[in-house]
């Protein structure tokens, strides 16, 4: 069984404050409060847990939040490797008012340095075992010379190594040319990879032409409650649309549908898109129906 190394580069410490109400220009007062360390690789690895998926989160924990992140990424038993040279993490903040949407407040990007960036490419060198790199997020400050030693490593990496997606941003276009096995991004996502007006085009054709620009075996594109859309290597286009619930919490379903989908794909015999989507469009909407992330009943 391969493992599963998950990439955060935009880790997040984020506390969560129920209230009663919340109106702009009082003072509101949490009846409750909850903290975790999010980042969507961070959310992959523990649903991987969940599924008995063998898996690693790669983070960059610095700053006068770094430590916090650490402490609870220990207390609920999520297995990482941190990097701390250099580095500062985010903060954030989720409101929730009873009876209504909630609302997110995120902190400027965190901060990745060259030097924590070497170290963190040295203990992947060091493993001799296949696994498979899950890219997930933003990498923030793509554009900076210090992300090089990390872009020299995707496009030389051993064959060991197998590449997965779900990331957005400056980096996406860079990254999904580098002969990924799967790419799960939305749709939104998917027309920055074509180099021409796209709205008024169904996903269906926007895929298939997105497959012939870029190689790659499995293609996913969701768009929030709407049809998702999956393709494998010489197939055709195939969508479901996943089931409707009463959202509670939007945050992490994404995170939940991209572990389910690895855990199907690598660590499980006979599977492929047809059967993998489906379950990991399940587990999500279970996950939009509960306030946690993956913390559902499977």
């Amino acid at each position: 069984m391969p493992n599963i190394i998950t990439f955060t580069a935009n880790l997040l410490a984020e506390t969560t404050y129920y209230v009663t109400d919340l109106k702009i220009g009082v003072t509101s007062r949490a009846t409750d409060e909850t903290f975790q360390t999010g980042g969507k690789g961070i959310n992959v690895t523990k649903m991987l847990q969940r599924l008995q998926g063998e898996s690693i989160a790669i983070c960059f924990p610095g700053g006068p939040f770094g430590s916090i992140c650490e402490a609870w990424l220990k207390e609920n038993y999520i297995p990482y490797k941190a990097f701390t040279k250099g580095c500062i993490t985010r903060s954030g903040s989720v409101i929730r008012p009873a009876g209504k949407e909630e609302t997110s407040v995120l902190g400027k990007d965190s901060h990745v340095s060259e030097e924590s960036l070497r170290y963190c490419l040295e203990f992947l060198d060091s493993r001799k075992e296949d696994f498979i790199l899950a890219i997930c997020g933003v990498i923030p400050d793509w554009g900076n010379s210090r992300w090089d030693v990390f872009r020299d490593w995707i496009e030389n990496r051993p064959e060991t190594v197998s590449l997965a997606i779900d990331t957005y941003g400056p980096g996406l276009e860079w990254l999904a040319k580098q002969n990924p096995e799967t790419v799960k991004i939305n749709r939104q996502e998917l027309d920055t990879l074509l180099e021409f007006p796209t709205s008024t085009w169904p996903t269906e054709k926007l895929l298939a032409k997105a497959s012939t620009k870029i190689d790659c075996p499995h293609w996913i594109i969701t768009d929030a409650n709407q049809a998702i859309w999956f393709k494998s290597k010489g197939a055709k286009p195939e969508s479901i649309v996943p089931r409707s619930v009463e959202l509670v919490s939007s945050t992490g379903c994404g995170d939940v549908f991209f572990a389910t989908l690895l855990d199907c794909l690598y660590n499980r015999n006979g599977y492929d898109l047809q059967k993998a989507v489906p379950l990991a469009a399940e587990y999500a909407s279970r996950n939009a129906a509960s306030p946690g992330i993956a913390d559902f009943e499977l």
